[in-house]
């Protein structure tokens, strides 16, 4: 057997912060997979739990790697460290609350083979709560705006989107399923690393970079569930999240040659500096703040919403409670 034929296929690249509770049906549920042309790599962000107690059974697997580092503060370092450390042509990214319906892997890897233009490929997942009971069924099938975009088949249950497409889609709703992308390494290289600035978005960024340099696949089948067992987000993490699409959607402005493709991010940029906005007059009372944000989504793609939230920030506070009260 020459080296060729052993060398490795897929890489699967799983963060872990304090995951001991989830990681061990996470592994297993990937473990079918693995072998001589699959590798697991386990990137530990400075874990404070038991978590290398929970991993010593499965680290005396010479293709499942424990590496460690320094807390990060979000998934794209330990995402960054697993591209660099793997080796196979093909990069998975899977959370380490997820859990994998692994006879869905060979099928994947097969169309990613089979359409070599292709950037990555994505799938659906179920919504489930902390023990795995489903709350939401084969979830993407209600995001509307992708399903309109599915006209090219290239087999039963499976669509190439054009990378443009794919890019305008994604800056209205994000309907990539970290757990369920496999990416191409060369397309990986290409276009760079997560970006590190980002503790919400450098996942949706990520797929966003990979359709401007190829198509990307996406299958309707369930690929994994997707433990929502936390809730939801808190005002200021909200807050932070609204920030970090408005510097997605200029790095797409200035990307982009397409006109269709920058009125779409505009579009999102102006919604996005509404919602902060909002936020920041009627949640943070921060008025002058307010201002500029609302100020900024008008100018960017003039809206009354905008033009209101303007002018009442220029409202002293006391006399805005008082219109506000009639």
């Amino acid at each position: 057997m020459n080296s060729q034929e052993i060398a490795v296929k897929l890489s699967i690249i799983i963060p872990i912060y304090n995951s001991a509770h989830t990681i061990v049906e996470t592994i297993d549920s990937v473990m079918p997979v693995v072998g001589a042309r699959c590798e697991v790599l386990i990137i530990d962000d400075g874990s404070t739990d038991n978590i290398s107690a929970v991993l010593a059974p499965y680290i005396q697997e010479s293709n499942i790697r424990l590496i460690r580092q320094k807390n990060s503060g979000g998934p794209a370092s330990p995402r960054n460290r697993g591209v660099r450390e793997s080796s196979g042509e093909y990069v998975m990214f899977l959370d380490a609350d997820d859990v994998i319906i692994a006879g869905e892997i060979p099928p994947a890897l097969a169309l990613l083979d089979k359409h070599q233009d292709v950037s990555m490929i994505c799938s659906n997942f179920d919504v489930t709560d902390g023990a795995l009971n489903t709350r939401i069924g084969a979830n993407i099938d209600r995001y509307t705006t992708l399903q309109a975009v599915l006209s090219e088949p290239v087999e039963e249950d499976a669509w190439k989107i054009p990378g443009d497409t794919a890019v305008n889609v994604l800056l209205q709703a994000n309907f990539v399923g970290t757990s369920s992308v496999i990416a191409r390494r060369a397309c990986l290289v290409e276009v760079g690393s997560f970006d590190e600035t980002l503790r919400n978005l450098d996942d949706r960024d990520m797929w966003i970079r990979l359709a401007f340099v190829g198509p990307i696949l996406y299958r309707s089948r369930v690929f994994y569930k997707y433990r929502d067992s936390v809730g939801s987000i808190s005002k200021q993490r909200e807050l932070e999240q609204f920030y970090e699409r408005v510097l997605v959607a200029k790095k797409v402005i200035r990307k982009t040659n397409s006109s269709k493709t920058k009125k779409v991010a505009r579009q999102w940029l102006a919604k996005n500096l509404l919602k902060i906005g909002y936020i920041l007059f009627h949640e943070r009372e921060k008025s002058l703040p307010a201002f500029w944000a609302f100020g900024a989504s008008f100018w960017t793609k003039p809206n009354l919403a905008a033009f209101k939230g303007v002018l009442k920030s220029l409202l002293p506070r006391c006399v805005y409670r008082l219109l506000a009260r009639t």
